[in-house]
């Protein structure tokens, strides 16, 4: 008779009492709660790592092919006769490294590319084995000789992209506005239409109508700054002939460039004298076709860059997002003044190039970075030093 009483309580007994199942409740939505904080707090930093290896690798890719072009600049130089008074009808007296082919590297004024504002910073111009043939009235092939000669440049443009548009966009109903930015423009000119060899002069400086070319005493500049146009050109000078440039990255603000001396170099084991980062290109200007560069000593043939590549170049590259950049500067036309102090352009003068407490190139590229922090553009600052692999540097050359 007192069984079933007895098996009731005792299943009574272990059933959760409500306290226990709210308790359960509470930790159990506690526990939800970490979990979805922690998911959130996961997702979050996946995203935001995500957005950062996105957010600079154009301008990534484009340094390395900077660097990588730029390594395999060449002059393809010669011995020839040197002659007492220049010409070529007296005895010669001597042999002297000899050259076709240009490398000039600099600020975009020095080098007569127009205003530091609308291209700031540096340029630079060169020749290299890369192989490039093939224009749109092509009737020849040249497809297959890959160690032809090409000429290579590199600086920065600001302007609209209305030009560089497929056309069909500009038929849109509703075209999308042109956007205005800086942009690392990369000059590529096939083998077969070097303008090099078409827009030299001859031995007496004066026009060469036949555009003959290949004169070794040519020191004119024309071969990339009538190819070149201006920014937002669409057409060179002839008004025919498509500019022979591409967009190679957009948000490129700044392209420093710094020829210098090996350490062996900058420290002869055969002299007393010293060199620093700044002994070879002072402004730095690096110009093949001159005996020194501005404010470099001129009678010493150790910094004499005659037909001569540079042993090494540094390469500094700075770019900035495009979504900070779209938030706080949009589209102007007028072009932003970021690379300036105070209106004087910046990397005028190499310097010091480790202290930003003394003039030169650590200060200037502090106060660059000051500039872009100042108008809340977020950026990275890209920079390495080149090894050119042609080149071939001489202290005992004179010419």
């Amino acid at each position: 008779m007192n069984a079933h009483p007895r098996s009731a309580l005792r299943v009574r007994a272990r059933a959760f009492t409500l306290v226990e199942l709210l308790v359960s409740m509470v930790v159990l939505a506690i526990l939800l709660g970490l979990l979805v904080q922690m998911t959130n707090a996961t997702q979050k930093t996946w995203m935001y790592t995500t957005a950062k290896v996105e957010q600079f690798r154009e301008a990534r890719e484009a340094f390395e092919a900077v660097t990588r072009r730029l390594s395999q600049a060449t002059l393809n130089t010669y011995w020839d006769y040197r002659y007492a008074s220049g010409g070529t009808t007296n005895i010669p007296t001597g042999y002297i490294r000899q050259s076709e082919l240009r490398f000039i590297s600099g600020n975009t004024s020095d080098l007569g590319l127009g205003s530091t504002r609308t291209r700031p910073t540096h340029a630079i111009f060169f020749q290299a084995p890369l192989g490039l043939v093939g224009l749109a009235n092509q009737t020849v092939c040249y497809h297959g000789l890959d160690n032809l000669i090409n000429t290579w440049g590199y600086c920065i443009e600001y302007g609209s992209d209305g030009t560089t548009r497929p056309p069909f966009l500009a038929n849109l109903p509703n075209p999308t506005p042109v956007r205005n930015r800086f942009r690392l423009i990369e000059f590529t000119e096939p083998s077969e239409s070097l303008s090099l060899y078409t827009r030299e002069k001859n031995l007496n400086n004066g026009p060469d109508p036949a555009g003959t070319g290949g004169n070794a005493a040519y020191t004119d500049r024309t071969w990339f700054t009538d190819a070149m146009g201006q920014p937002g050109d669409q057409y060179e000078a002839d008004g025919a002939t498509p500019r022979p440039v591409h967009v190679l990255a957009e948000n490129i603000v700044a392209l420093v460039l710094l020829p210098k001396l090996t350490k062996e170099d900058q420290t002869p084991s055969g002299g007393t004298t010293t060199y620093t980062d700044a002994s070879l290109s002072p402004t730095y200007l690096y110009d093949s076709t001159r005996t020194s560069n501005p404010s470099a000593n001129a009678s010493d043939p150790a910094l004499n860059p005659k037909n001569q590549l540079p042993a090494l170049v540094q390469v500094t590259m700075v770019a900035v997002d495009e979504a900070s950049y779209n938030r706080m500067l949009g589209s102007s036309a007028t072009t932003p003044d970021l690379t300036s102090n105070s209106g004087t352009p910046l990397f005028q003068n190499v310097g010091d190039t480790t202290s930003a407490a003394n003039s030169g190139y650590a200060s200037d590229l502090q106060t660059l970075q000051n500039n872009l922090q100042s108008h809340g553009l977020t950026y990275r600052v890209f920079t390495t030093t080149v090894s050119i692999k042609a080149a071939k540097w001489s202290r005992d050359q004179t010419n």
